[in-house]
């Protein structure tokens, strides 16, 4: 099996075993937790996800895309890591109270002031990670995730379940940062181990400043939502939102996630030795969306069970907003590695497309906030369905993407696929329910049903995965013998 191959077994195995211990945790903390507790949690990081981007400063992007890395460098990069954790780390601390004032909430005080301790902790391993992806050692990425996720895991529910409420929220993310950032000392390069310098950064802080402005961009346009919602609709919906989100990222997070973490620094290696990428955009976008498409399906149908079994029945309300958002993920998983070629070769063009998507979000998304979360969630669709456009458009002009190979091959055939897939779903959904009356058992019928169909109809009709399945068997026959 080539190393590309493994890299992604091991990334999908690392966003989906953290997928398994952070949704049977949300599960139980949904239980624990009221959603105004979780509501007041979810402003606050969603101002934090913001902030994290500048941390960055684009400085895991650089050493994924080098060309080569001196020792140097690395000085360099840990002295703007520092540099910008610990000066947003003082900062935070300072407007704090201004925050809490702006939301009429001072629980919201109480979690930034702990939440700053992240900042002062993180600069001593936000090297080591992109540092591991550059040299493909996901297997290492996904021991860290793994024991990380269950200490935070671990964390929240002991404090929740002893009446600590949204402060169980807060400490669980601090254990994840502290595990995490000593498990990275443990598994670091022997190179990467140096003294912070700012000397000869300005290479870095170019690539950087446009990088860290495209996170920025990006996760401000994703937060915007909630931290509006937080002002208009109270936090209850915040945590509706919220956790439909949390079932929309089941794969927009996780899968997408995962196959990204390989694809960027593969792609990164294709781009410096001077290589063709449109044939492997075209190629890897009809294997996503063949996954995506049917996913979504399902999640639509099944939407009512799933929320009852991982949150229970007050977060009902959410059902409906998950099925919006679906229809966005369909349109996330076709830009989804777009995005990551086009980082790779024009991040200034990167820039202005997300700069664009951000103003589009803004003025969708303020008006529907004072009106309902359904008008909030089609706000988000036609956002994903705007910023698909305009990356396509890029993207056509600077690698020569034609549109209609890959809408007939991505869009086209996977949306068959998709539909023909959901058809056992829909016997399963309206005629099997009444019958079956346990969310799990119902969702454990219909995802092997999903699953039978979906291999079929690969199968029959000559579906590239097919050829990528012959060889996973063969790998997994040769491996038993």
């Amino acid at each position: 099996m080539s190393s590309i191959k493994k890299s992604l077994l091991y990334s999908l195995a690392q966003n989906y075993l953290v997928l398994v211990i952070q949704t049977a945790a949300s599960m139980v903390l949904a239980r624990l937790l009221t959603p105004s507790d979780i509501g007041k949690f979810s402003i606050a990081m969603a101002l934090l996800a913001t902030v994290h981007m500048l941390r960055d400063f684009g400085t895991g992007g650089y050493i994924v895309r080098a060309k080569a890395l001196s020792r140097q460098d690395m000085k360099a990069l840990f002295g703007i890591n520092l540099l910008m954790a610990w000066g947003i780390a003082g900062i935070l601390y300072a407007s704090k109270q201004l925050i809490a004032d702006f939301y009429h909430e001072q629980a919201l005080e109480r979690i930034l002031a702990w939440m700053c301790l992240n900042f002062l902790i993180i600069p001593f391993s936000s090297i080591i990670f992109p540092l591991l992806k550059r040299e493909m050692k996901f297997h290492l990425l996904l021991y860290i995730a793994t024991v990380s996720t269950l200490a935070s895991a671990a964390i929240s529910i002991y404090f929740a379940y002893n009446g600590y409420g949204y402060m169980s929220l807060v400490w669980g993310s601090l254990a994840n940062i502290a595990v995490s950032g000593l498990m990275a000392a443990c598994f670091r390069p022997g190179y990467s181990l140096v003294l912070p310098s700012l000397r000869n950064s300005r290479h870095i802080v170019s690539f950087g400043g446009k990088s860290s402005l495209i996170a920025m961009t990006s996760q401000f346009s994703s937060s915007t939502v909630e931290i509006v919602m937080g002002k208009t609709l109270g936090f209850a919906s915040v945590a509706l939102y919220s956790k439909a989100e949390t079932v929309i990222n089941i794969f927009a997070t996780q899968f997408l996630g995962s196959i990204r973490n390989v694809y960027y620094p593969a792609i990164a290696q294709q781009h410096r030795e001077n290589k063709p990428l449109a044939d492997g955009l075209n190629r890897s976008t009809v294997f996503v969306t063949a996954i995506a498409f049917p996913f979504y399906g399902f999640l639509i149908l099944f939407v009512e069970e799933i929320v009852l079994l991982m949150f229970g029945e007050q977060w009902l309300q959410s059902a409906h907003i998950i099925q919006i958002l679906a229809l966005g993920g369909m349109f996330g998983s076709l830009k989804s590695l777009i995005f990551t070629i086009l980082y790779t070769i024009k991040v200034d063009l990167v820039l202005k497309a997300e700069v664009f998507v951000l103003v589009f979000r803004v003025l969708a998304t303020l008006p529907a906030t004072l009106v309902s979360l359904e008008l909030i969630a089609w706000a988000q669709v036609a956002t994903e369905a705007v910023r698909f456009a305009v990356f396509f458009i890029l993207i056509h002009r600077l690698i020569g993407l034609k549109f209609w190979p890959f809408f007939l091959r991505s869009v086209l055939g996977n949306g068959l696929l998709g539909i023909l897939v959901t058809i056992p779903l829909i016997y399963v959904k309206y005629y099997l329910a009444p019958i079956v009356n346990q969310p799990l058992m119902l969702l454990a019928i219909a995802g092997g049903a999903l699953l039978l169909s979906w291999v079929l109809l690969v199968i029959v009709s000559k579906h590239p995965f097919r050829k990528e399945m012959e060889i996973i068997f063969n790998d997994v026959m040769a491996a038993w013998r």
